[in-house]
């Protein structure tokens, strides 16, 4: 059914807006990806017309999968929904590594060379070990939710990393991590993950 009425809003383009988008998700890398053999899962939705263009735009050779929505297949057998896509993918291609969004592209799941899918707990062990490698840990502190497994917390643990559980759902490890200055939160559910980092003093 149409939209009826004086209220209806109107889609109206923004000239320059996409490249511009681009260029600033590119700016952000701190590293290219020259050489680099990528599979991306954009799910259908969000992710399908940006996300394989900046990792063009970095170096990497591209590999996109279920990248053409038509307004019906966002997240239909694809996606960080179902992991086990892009992984099978990643092993088809000889790839070196998988990207699967969900439909909004705020989460992302991860195959290695060999097609294993790669848990949201790893993932964010990898980036808190690495920053702090870095130290750019701020108070050496990571926040997760409750969800978080015995072995994350271990991993942690044994790096001297503090982690904070806050309630699920990414509103409250955001308010964790305001509340603390943390710099890296995420959480983990069975079939996804998010992550987020942000400079100290600003939200994410």
């Amino acid at each position: 059914m149409a939209a009826e009425g004086g209220r209806t809003g109107k889609l109206l383009p923004l000239p320059g807006g996409e490249k511009s988008y681009l260029d600033h998700l590119a700016g952000a890398a701190e590293a290219r990806l020259d050489g680099l053999k990528v599979v991306i899962d954009c799910a259908n939705g969000a992710a399908s017309a940006v996300a394989p263009e900046v990792l063009r735009m970095l170096g990497a050779d591209v590999y996109p999968i279920f990248n053409e929505p038509d307004g019906t297949n966002i997240n239909a057998g694809c996606g960080a929904l179902h992991p086990d896509v892009v992984a099978g993918a990643v092993r088809a291609a000889g790839a070196d590594v998988g990207i699967a969004h969900d439909g909004d592209a705020d989460r992302a799941l991860f195959a290695d060379a060999e097609g294993n899918v790669i848990d949201g707990d790893q993932v964010i062990a990898a980036c808190a070990i690495a920053l702090k490698e870095q130290g750019r840990l701020i108070g050496n502190t990571v926040v997760t939710t409750v969800m978080a497994n015995l072995g994350f917390m271990k991993a942690m643990e044994a790096e001297g990393i503090d982690v904070v559980a806050a309630k699920v759902g990414d509103r409250y490890v955001l308010e964790e991590m305001l509340s603390r200055g943390a710099v890296l939160g995420g959480e983990q559910s069975v079939t996804s993950s998010s992550a987020s980092t942000r400079p100290p003093a600003t939200a994410c």
